[in-house]
């Protein structure tokens, strides 16, 4: 029996957002940087654990979009978990959205759709603007992901490349070993 697809998007969206809200708590402890990296590395393992991906018989060609498809995913978590030390969590997640909203409207065709964007937008703005001081680094940082966010959202090359089993696998590990260059500042 598989779970009706709204009821799969509202368990995903659940899960990040307060798997995010926990992970800001980590921030004084090891900063955006080593907390990207502790939950990364957790889900590689865990997934690693559970998966044992067979990797073997995969072109070159095929891995590299897996490694590239990991550096995505480590440009998109970096990029959110230090804008979250600058701004707040549901801010930071509404200017991630921008991207994957701005990948949505490049493909639709319906004037509707528009005026969806254009109150998006104005939320945006009012989230940012409106009457505080919003740290514009912050901002910038959450806008970084954005892209990223649709990238992923918008893959099929990775996941036509691997099995699914190799795909959801290499990913974290990917990210995770590329987030441990980052934070380390190599």
């Amino acid at each position: 029996m598989t779970a009706p697809a709204p009821l799969l998007v509202l368990g995903a969206v659940a899960s990040v957002q307060t798997g995010a809200a926990v992970a800001k708590d980590l921030f004084p402890e090891v900063g955006p940087g080593g907390t990207v990296l502790l939950r990364l590395a957790s889900a590689a393992l865990l997934l690693l654990a559970v998966s044992r991906p067979r990797l073997g018989g995969r072109s070159r060609h095929d891995l590299g979009l897996a490694v590239l498809f990991g550096l995505v995913l480590t440009a998109m978590n970096v990029s959110f978990y230090y804008a979250l030390a600058r701004i707040p969590l549901g801010i930071a997640v509404t200017i991630e959205f921008v991207g994957p909203l701005a990948l949505a409207v490049a493909g639709s065709r319906r004037r509707l759709d528009f005026l969806w964007v254009v109150l998006a937008a104005a939320g945006v703005v009012l989230l940012t603007g409106g009457g505080g001081h919003i740290d514009m680094v912050g901002v910038l940082l959450a806008l970084i992901a954005g892209p990223c966010w649709a990238r992923v959202g918008h893959s099929t090359s990775c996941g036509s490349c691997l099995p699914a089993q190799a795909s959801r696998c290499s990913r974290p590990v990917v990210t995770a070993a590329s987030t441990r260059s980052a934070s380390s500042g190599r």
